[in-house]
């Protein structure tokens, strides 16, 4: 499994699963199978109402282990932070995400600071965060933002904010990488040729887009449509 090294030399594999909408029997067994299959990245998040069948998915896979905090827990603070190690039946996170740039993200933050320095968690990320959102965290952090996730796909390539964070060493995170489940993405042509080229899925063209999209934005730009 190929990996990033993100700004603190922390390394977090490339493709990970996510759980969002499973239900618990369906997040465990999908999480079983993907462990199985060489996965070693397993996403979900307490909104998800997930994190318990995923932690008995995870339990001592040694795989990449994250989570989200949601802002409707953030005053909670560290009982919310505890609350989702215990779903997940571990004593910490690679990962502890804010899912959401609402309400007093900042305060959150700070109490994902807390954690983060009493080896709880690993590492720091936002969710669905823009700049300025992205700005404001930063500007009071004593712990940077080491990942943002977004949606990002070849039809919703979040060209400035890659440049954004690319010049703060922050490592954009894709998801809904595939589109929306939109057909018209896996059956874009270039797609489709590339693929019989190469011997591989259309599926498996876009999500190697992802890692070359520096190389590969300018060519996409020209030959797909840009959905509203």
């Amino acid at each position: 499994m190929e990996r990033y090294t993100l700004s603190d030399e922390y390394e977090m594999p490339k493709i990970g699963l996510g759980t969002f909408q499973m239900k618990p029997e369906e997040a465990e067994a999908a999480a079983a199978s993907a462990l199985a299959a060489g996965y070693r990245h397993i996403d979900t998040a307490n909104i998800c109402m997930n994190e318990r069948a995923v932690g008995r998915a995870i339990k001592r896979s040694g795989i990449f282990v994250p989570s989200k905090l949601w802002p409707s827990v953030c005053r909670a603070g560290a009982e919310a932070i505890g609350a989702t190690l215990s779903r997940l039946d571990t004593d910490y996170l690679d990962m502890l995400i804010l899912h959401q740039p609402a309400g007093d993200y900042v305060r959150a933050w700070k109490a994902m600071e807390d954690a983060y320095a009493q080896g709880k968690i690993r590492t720091l990320g936002l969710s669905n965060f823009f700049e300025k959102q992205i700005q404001k965290v930063m500007a009071s952090a004593h712990v940077m933002p080491q990942l943002v996730t977004v949606e990002c796909h070849p039809c919703h390539q979040q060209r400035e904010l890659r440049s954004y964070l690319k010049a703060h060493s922050i490592l954009l995170e894709a998801w809904y990488p595939l589109g929306h489940g939109d057909r018209r993405l896996l059956e874009e042509p270039a797609f489709v040729r590339l693929a019989k080229s190469y011997g591989k899925t259309p599926a498996q063209i876009v999500l190697r887009w992802q890692y070359r999209w520096a190389l590969l934005a300018s060519l996409a730009r020209r030959i797909l449509p840009m959905l509203p």
